[in-house]
């Protein structure tokens, strides 16, 4: 069996360092050596079960030194590990692990297993019944997706690709060697997958684990912990900035990143001035990792992604066939690009080459998205960005959230715009929403329906929840 690198590249860390802390709480830690220990014993653990190597097992562990044993257990076996959020009911992982061809599934409650005993394995089938996954030898991690049809899929990758994008990022966000990250967000996410394990497996990076406290008193918390950089999403930053006084950040931390979806230029604004540093946001995508960076600090409060992470090549591929690139679907090439969609290929993944569903633009050479092609919402033959009729509802005082989506007619001509806006206002309904748009938008545009909310749900990587606002039932139709 070939050496994996990332494997090669902790266990260099792991000889030169064992004594380093790995992953720390308010309560506890656990040092690199002490996570190759765990590693190795699990890895012996599951020996007995002839997992092939290029088979496949889920990994549903949360946050902690069991999520990086886990993991790399099964790398030292040649099995690629299946990523699921560890709160995924056991219903759901056994369902999707069996489409995907899984063998089995590693499981805990706990991040801080005492033992590899206390991460239990599940036989999902014979390890060697024809019918399971057999991927490629130098595939190391699927992480999950869907397709179009809504059916599970996966996204084959490399350590290779791995490390690639983990070096392109460290390069690009100028992080170095003993940094000290703080993971509110999941490891089992892409995001937190490069952002926060690769680093930490192949960098002297310790990882600050929030305890059982809340997100904001564990920031109070990791400020005795010398955290330096924070990653975290949209939702958090703006639930930090609601209140009344906002928990102060570690001294200590010199970046802060926003990705998974797009920050309000607002929020921006409010962090800087309330902080007195920047949130740098950043953009990527399950299936190749980084694609751009706000090095300088400012693009979010310009509603701008930066320039390209290094080591990527970004173009904007033409909708219409044409030649011109002004406008354009998102398309990457670089190292970090996935092999490829499973079990089903897909053209769109390939080759190195990955195209996103992501409408964008260059403005002053910074990547800025106009929303997505899946999204454009078909109105009696013409077209409606919702990115279009987001931006004038921003600007309707009261509003602190709009999100548009295009939602079936009911009298069945087609699909029609609808507006959800979160706000605090009773009074801002469908009447002062809808007569705001008709004076700042062509009549095809303007919302049809309008749904208010306190907040936006969300899901636990801070994305959006578009079943849930298309599920949403308005207060009034209406029929602009």
């Amino acid at each position: 069996m070939a050496v994996d690198p990332l494997l090669e590249a902790f266990h260099t860390l792991a000889r030169a360092r064992p004594e380093h802390p790995q992953v720390v709480s308010s309560a506890r830690s656990s040092t690199v050596g002490e996570v190759d220990g765990l590693a190795a014993a699990l890895a012996g653990a599951l020996a007995p079960r002839r997992l092939a190597p290029g088979s496949l097992v889920g990994l549903a562990v949360p946050n902690g030194p069991g999520f990086l044993a886990a993991f790399l257990a099964l790398r030292r076996l040649g099995v690629a590990a299946l990523l699921f959020d560890w709160l995924t009911p056991d219903r759901e992982l056994q369902r999707v692990a069996r489409a995907l061809g899984a063998c089995g599934l590693l499981r805990t409650r706990s991040g801080w297993p005492g033992s590899a005993a206390e991460i239990g394995f599940t036989e999902l089938a014979d390890p060697s019944d024809p019918g399971l996954a057999a991927l490629p030898a130098e595939v190391a991690v699927v992480k999950l997706t869907s397709g179009s049809t809504g059916a599970p899929r996966g996204i084959l990758f490399s350590s290779q690709a791995l490390l690639c994008d983990e070096q392109a990022l460290a390069r690009s966000m100028a992080l170095g060697a003993d940094e000290r990250v703080f993971s509110g967000i999941p490891m089992s996410h892409s995001y937190g997958l490069t952002s926060v394990v690769v680093a930490s497996l192949v960098r002297a990076w310790t990882i600050f684990v929030p305890g059982s406290v809340g997100p904001f008193e564990s920031l109070d918390v990791a400020r005795a912990e010398g955290v330096t950089f924070l990653p975290t999403v949209p939702a958090h930053l703006q639930a930090m900035l609601k209140l009344a006084r906002p928990f102060p950040l570690p001294g200590s931390v010199r970046l802060v990143i926003s990705a998974g979806a797009p920050l309000p230029p607002e929020t921006a604004v409010r962090f800087r001035e309330t902080y007195g540093m920047p949130v740098k946001v950043f953009y990527g995508a399950s299936e190749c990792g980084g694609i751009a960076f706000d090095r300088e600090g400012s693009a979010g409060e310009r509603g701008t992604l930066g320039t390209a992470v290094e080591g990527v090549r970004l173009t904007l591929q033409p909708t219409d066939g044409s030649e011109r690139q002004e406008h354009g679907v998102v398309t990457v090439v670089s190292g970090a690009v996935g092999l490829g969609y499973f079990p089903d290929s897909d053209e769109r993944l390939a080759g190195g080459r990955f195209t996103t569903s992501d409408l964008g633009t260059f403005r002053n050479g910074e990547l800025v998205l106009l929303g997505r092609v899946d999204d454009l919402i078909n109105v009696r033959g013409k077209k409606v960005n919702p990115r279009e009729v987001e931006a004038v509802l921003s600007q309707l005082e009261g509003v602190e959230e709009a999100v548009v989506l295009g939602v079936p007619a009911p009298d069945g001509s087609g699909d029609m715009v609808r507006a959800v806006v979160a706000t605090s206002q009773a009074e801002l309904g469908y009447d002062s929403v809808v007569a705001w748009c008709r004076q700042r938008l062509a009549a095809h545009k303007v919302p049809r329906s309008v749904i208010r909310v306190e907040t936006m749900p969300r899901s636990a990587r801070g994305k959006l929840d578009r079943a849930v606002l298309r599920a949403l039932q308005p207060e009034r139709p209406g029929d602009a």
